[in-house]
């Protein structure tokens, strides 16, 4: 049987170029994941053109051609690439008279009739086959993350896998005891034995009661801490990834991955330990049976490991069902949080029944999937019940005969066939078990893409005080690697507690500017120093507390207004807060809520206006009393006569500030001014000397008094 492609899926829509060539990289030999390929050429919002796939493949050391022609006289060797629908990439991995094999990184590999390759297939292949220099690279198990999980809690397993045998040896004893009471008690009448037999019966009740508590405890103690520790580590790692992650991924998407944690705790905290119970029973329970009547054992051995093979054949055949189930669910979830969020334009754009009839198309297929996968599993339900449910019957019709002949007493037949059940439950489990931890690694690999992905630079100097001075030296930088340049060797210097201004058209750069001041973004080109110390060098957690930052998509979240201006720091004082809403214009507002400061925000602040969340915003950047502040369209929501009087408040303020704004009326008292267009600096200087010069700045104040006027 020739070499599988290794299935890697895409987690977000133009990732299918990227995925496509990691397939290929992993089947001649480079193993490397997506997560690898997405931070080393980034992901462009156009998707990857073949260009750029001809780069990827020679940066690699592969052989990369690209050719047009038809399928059917498709003469490579495979896998290929194809060019699919026109926007998107599939892996061929085989080409058969009627149908071939397509692995989609959005849903998996699929037999596709040729009439349909032909149909979607946009008429380009990519070839590619290693050269010369191409590297042999093994990584490490995907599994490696989490078995440090269980070796953590290595005392806890002890303790379970000694209940769970102390349980399992109890039900060892009910076959030998039928077959007792059988041969010894009932055949021969002894009545005396009943007294005795009571007293036992008791005591096996007690200590299985005591046995199945302790093991209970330990499960739910060790349950406990496998979901506390996994879930913080991803937690943690999440809230630690650069932000260009979260600008490419939905909300729901993200929940949807914290909460697989569940499943693999689940799975990783009793079936590995079921799996070794239950391998050790299998053998017993076979030893045990072969010794009583070899005949029966041997009969019963074959009939189980038939259902083995059933549960197995069941798990590869709906492991692909399996793995659509994940992604249908996924996506209804992003769907349904997206729309949720965005309620308000949903509403006001009288979208509710469009919104609904997708989120009904999107769950409509994901029930579609379900019930695959539910008739499916229902076959396979049905043989293996069959199949355990003739079991005893059938040792009990052919030990019939044995016990007529006088080669068996009636309680050994009756405890074999007692046994025969008891043998068939650990293997039914291992094939249970087996199926679940193929579905493990559907939820692994959307947790790999945040557990692998690289976290912001945590290293630099903590003990870094920001006086604000700035300077960028030739900073160029775009979204991916093969994008174009949005920011273009920018060069500006800024003094401590200068008030500088970014303008501009829209498109021209000037909030991208500001999230690379921040660190949010990260310059393919150049250097960014504060008070001349390079940023690489300086803990980003230790300089964003030193600065008050606005963004266009900063927002409020659930709670009150003093832990929305605090962040829920305990540590700043009321008079602190005070103090900022005053320099915000936001107190007198506060205190004529009935509960003043403990006024309930809803999420995103819907219970305010527009305004009044970004003089909240303006009084959550100014409560640390910042070096330095940066505002992306901070007042924009506000009128000329509120914004005048913040603007005379911030202008008292000693620190640095950077303020992005379109309407100009908002800049002109500043220090200097940025012009900005198509991702370059083309002027800068105070208002007057710009309107003097009568460039792009002057143009843009002639288009907003013709606008106003």
């Amino acid at each position: 049987m020739s070499k599988r492609v290794k299935f890697i899926e895409q987690m977000e829509h133009s990732e299918c170029g990227l995925a496509s060539m990691a397939m290929l990289l992993n089947y001649y030999g480079h193993e490397i994941t997506l997560t690898e390929m997405r931070e080393r050429y980034g992901v462009s919002k156009r998707g990857s053109s073949l260009a750029d796939l001809l780069d990827i493949g020679n940066d690699f050391h592969l052989k990369c051609s690209v050719y047009k022609g038809s399928i059917k006289d498709l003469s490579y060797s495979l896998p290929v690439i194809l060019h699919w629908k026109g926007q998107h990439y599939v892996v061929l991995e085989r080409l058969g008279k009627r149908n071939a094999t397509i692995i989609d990184p959005d849903n998996g590999r699929h037999k596709v009739p040729l009439s349909e390759v032909e149909q979607h297939y946009s008429g380009y292949i990519f070839v590619a086959e290693p050269s010369e220099g191409f590297e042999i690279r093994h990584q490490k198990s995907k599994w490696s993350f989490f078995l440090r999980f269980i070796q953590d809690q290595s005392k806890l397993i002890t303790s379970l896998i000694v209940f769970s045998f102390l349980l399992q040896g109890l039900g060892f004893l009910i076959p030998q005891l039928t077959q007792w009471i059988t041969d010894q008690v009932i055949i021969p009448s002894n009545k005396e034995y009943l007294t005795i037999l009571g007293i036992g019966v008791l005591g096996l009740f007690l200590f299985h009661q005591i046995f199945s508590y302790l093991r209970s405890f330990f499960i739910v103690k060790l349950q406990t801490n496998m979901d506390y520790a996994l879930m913080s580590t991803f937690i943690s790692r999440l809230f630690h990834l650069p932000f260009p992650f979260f600008e490419s991924r939905k909300s729901g998407e993200l929940v949807f991955r914290a909460n697989s944690n569940v499943h693999i705790r689940q799975i990783l905290s009793i079936k590995v330990i079921s799996i070794v119970i239950d391998s050790i029973l299998v053998i017993s329970y076979a030893c045990l049976l072969l010794y009583q009547e070899w005949r029966l054992g041997l009969i019963i051995i074959l009939l189980s490991s038939l259902l083995f093979v059933v549960l197995s054949l069941s798990t590869r055949l709906t492991r692909k069902l399996t793995d659509q189930q994940i992604s249908a669910n996924t996506k209804t979830q992003a769907y349904l949080t997206e729309n949720i969020f965005g309620i308000c334009d949903v509403k006001v754009l009288g979208a509710e029944e469009k919104v609904f009839h997708v989120w009904q198309g999107l769950f409509r297929n994901q029930l579609e999937t379900n019930k695959k996968y539910g008739l499916l599993s229902a076959v396979f339900d049905t043989i293996s019940g069959g199949i355990q449910f003739i079991t005893p019957l059938f040792i009990l019709w052919v030990g019939a005969g044995f016990v007529l002949d006088g080669n068996l007493t009636l309680g050994q037949l009756l405890g074999i066939s007692a046994l025969s059940t008891a043998f068939m439950i650990p293997f039914t489990s291992l094939g249970s078990t087996y199926s679940q931890f193929l579905v493990l690694g559907s939820y692994i690999r959307r947790l790999r893409d945040v557990m692998e992905s690289t976290p912001e630079g945590t290293g630099g100097r903590d003990d870094f005080q920001l006086l604000g001075g700035i300077e960028l030296k030739n900073v160029s930088f775009r979204y991916s690697y093969f994008g174009e340049n949005v920011l273009s060797s920018i060069n500006l210097t800024i003094r401590p507690g200068e008030k500088i201004a970014i303008v501009g058209e829209s498109g021209s750069g000037k909030s991208t500017l500001a999230k690379v001041l921040l660190g949010l973004y990260k310059p393919q080109e150049g250097n960014i120093l504060f008070d001349g110390t390079p940023l690489q060098e300086i803990n980003l957690q230790t300089l964003r507390r030193q600065i008050g930052v606005i963004l266009q998509e900063t927002r409020l979240f659930h709670g009150t207004i003093q832990e929305n201006i605090s962040l829920l720091d305990d540590q700043v004082p009321m008079e602190q807060i005070i103090h900022a809403t005053k320099r915000a214009d936001i107190y007198t507002d506060i205190i004529e809520q009935m509960m003043g400061f403990q006024t309930m925000v809803s999420e995103g602040g819907g219970n305010f206006s527009g305004g009044q969340r970004q003089r909240l915003l303006l009084a959550r950047s100014l409560v640390h009393q910042p070096r330095m502040l940066v505002l992306d369209e901070a007042t924009s929501a506000l009128d000329t006569i509120r914004e005048s009087n913040i603007q005379h408040s911030l202008s008292k303020l000693k620190c640095t500030q950077v303020i992005i704004a379109h309407r100009l009326s908002t800049v002109r008292n500043c220090d200097r001014i940025v012009v900005m267009h198509k991702g370059q600096i083309t002027e800068m200087g105070t208002h007057e000397e710009l309107l003097k010069n009568k460039g792009g700045y002057y143009q843009l104040c002639r288009n907003q008094e013709n606008i106003q006027s």
